[in-house]
């Protein structure tokens, strides 16, 4: 077979491959088999496949699709209204950590309760265990930091809500102590007065020695009302031997009486029932005073106590205000007398 036969046995037109038969000398085109079709028709396809996906990636990459710009706005505002949420809790938070301490310091105080426990008001609801499905989702934290919180606040309501049942079995039980213990400020927050002297040891101002001081004395102008601390009946309202000056003296049961001496003037008598509010005379200076002023002091079961610990109403000056009014309604005035200063 001629040389430049043999080198264009197999030649190519337009893109076709032939080959020159050796019999017959003549170009035929060469046929692709099954299995070969087959392996290239897959291998293009995983090719278009390829770059396909190559393709969703990056634009994905660099662009948003319009479902996911709806996603993120919407989880935009999710997160916003989480953050709100969480801004609510802490303010309702604080609000009952008021009234936990309100319940503590003032209600359980008043009836003698003792204070709940903090091992109790902050006992867990094992929230880490609630709310395991949580944790798989995207951005968990947020969501498992408000259902963590409201988890807790639940709890501590939960344990205030028992206290105050408790304390309101309590006061419908002492609801005579109650009225009857002192518990307000002899002088009006709407008059002008200021504490000079404190219970305790002090320089006694005549003496100028270190003696027990049984109550507090509050300094004012001449002529103020001084009102009665609890509901109670008058054992004592005279001018007293002790340097008290003009005193009246309040039974309010239960071992407590009040004190209050120094009187201008008296507007009670003995054996007098008086409501929490009710006048009982005018601040003065009468006895061993150096000045204008009430001594007021409160004894349990003969023995002194601190006043200020028995202020537990802390009430405006129109609260105190309409207490007077309706502690010194018609009844109570036409019971009442004045005595001069001496």
């Amino acid at each position: 077979m001629p040389f430049f036969i043999l080198a264009l046995r197999k030649v190519e037109f337009n893109r076709r491959k032939y080959y020159i038969n050796a019999e017959t000398l003549r170009f035929e085109r060469v046929k692709m088999s099954l299995a070969r079709k087959l392996k290239l028709s897959l291998v293009m396809g995983l090719g278009i496949m390829a770059v396909a996906v190559l393709l969703r990636f990056g634009f994905e990459r660099y662009y948003s699709t319009p479902r996911q710009i709806i996603y993120q706005k919407e989880n935009a505002t999710l997160r916003s209204e989480y953050q709100a949420m969480n801004s609510s809790l802490q303010e309702v938070e604080s609000q009952l950590s008021d009234l936990r301490n309100r319940d503590d310091r003032f209600y359980r105080a008043i009836l003698g309760l003792d204070p709940v426990p903090s091992s109790i008001r902050e006992a867990g609801t094992g929230g880490a265990i609630r709310h395991a499905q949580l944790r798989g989702l995207h951005e968990s934290g947020v969501v498992l930091d408000v259902a963590n919180r409201i988890d807790k606040i639940s709890s501590k309501v939960q344990v205030q809500s028992l206290s105050l049942e408790n304390v309101y079995k309590e006061a419908v039980i002492n609801q005579h102590f109650l009225a009857a213990k002192p518990s307000i400020n002899p002088i009006s927050p709407a008059d002008p007065y200021w504490l000079t002297s404190t219970f305790g040891y002090r320089i006694d101002p005549f003496t100028r020695r270190r003696a027990a001081h049984h109550g507090i004395d509050l300094a004012g102008p001449f002529g103020l009302d001084i009102h009665c601390t609890g509901e109670g009946t008058v054992i004592t309202a005279r001018k007293s031997r002790y340097g008290y000056g003009n005193e009246v003296v309040v039974d309010h049961g239960y071992g407590y009486t009040s004190r209050y001496a120094h009187l201008q003037t008296i507007h009670v008598k003995v054996g007098q029932k008086l409501k929490r509010g009710e006048i009982v005379g005018t601040l003065g200076s009468t006895g061993r005073s150096t000045g204008p002023h009430l001594h007021y002091e409160i004894r349990k079961n003969g023995r002194p106590v601190n006043p200020m610990f028995f202020f537990y109403e802390n009430l405006s000056s129109g609260e105190y205000a309409t207490l007077a009014m309706r502690a010194n309604q018609p009844q109570g005035v036409h019971n009442s007398y004045t005595m001069s200063q001496k």
